[in-house]
């Protein structure tokens, strides 16, 4: 029963020993002392050699904006003293117009829905303060009304002890 891995852990011991270390390399499980890997200790981020993402730098990155020439997105086409077409309204850009109405649109109805919602909340507000102010004068007015039926049982009292004393 022993003898079938004994022979199977020898060879595998075998071909380890006795394959190049070119092919030793590629069935290992772990690759070893790679040049990009650092060892792993608790230094190798300081001597890492890799370049940061972005290096820290004097002055600030140049924009891509600066790049851009000066004027407009797009020159209209339009010859001095004509009348300017209709399809090309002004003298600056005409590019986003389209999404540039959208985003307003997008901003109009968001700006709505606020008024809205704030038009909703004040007469919440309203509501609740009216049915508050309600529940305190009909607690005032059942207050008066219970003093009122005090005042009235005593007087009825007093007029029956009088009457049996009498």
């Amino acid at each position: 029963m022993y003898e079938p891995s004994k022979r199977h852990l020898s060879l595998a011991k075998t071909f380890y020993t006795t394959s190049p270390p070119e092919l030793r390399h590629f069935f290992s499980p772990l690759p070893r002392n790679l040049p990009w890997i650092p060892p792993s200790s608790a230094f190798h981020s300081l001597t890492d050699t890799r370049y940061p993402k972005r290096r820290p730098s004097d002055k600030p990155r140049r924009k891509r904006a600066s790049l851009k020439p000066p004027g407009p997105y797009a020159w209209v086409k339009c010859v001095p003293g004509e009348p300017i077409l209709p399809n090309q309204p002004n003298e600056g850009s005409v590019k986003r117009r389209n999404e540039k109405k959208r985003i307003k649109q997008h901003r109009a109805f968001i700006m709505a829905e606020k008024r809205k919602r704030k038009a909703q909340l004040q007469e919440a507000k309203r509501k609740k303060i009216m049915k508050r102010v309600e529940r305190k004068m009909a607690a005032v007015a059942r207050e008066r009304a219970w003093q009122e039926r005090l005042v009235e049982l005593k007087r009825i009292e007093e007029e029956k002890k009088k009457a049996a004393t009498a």
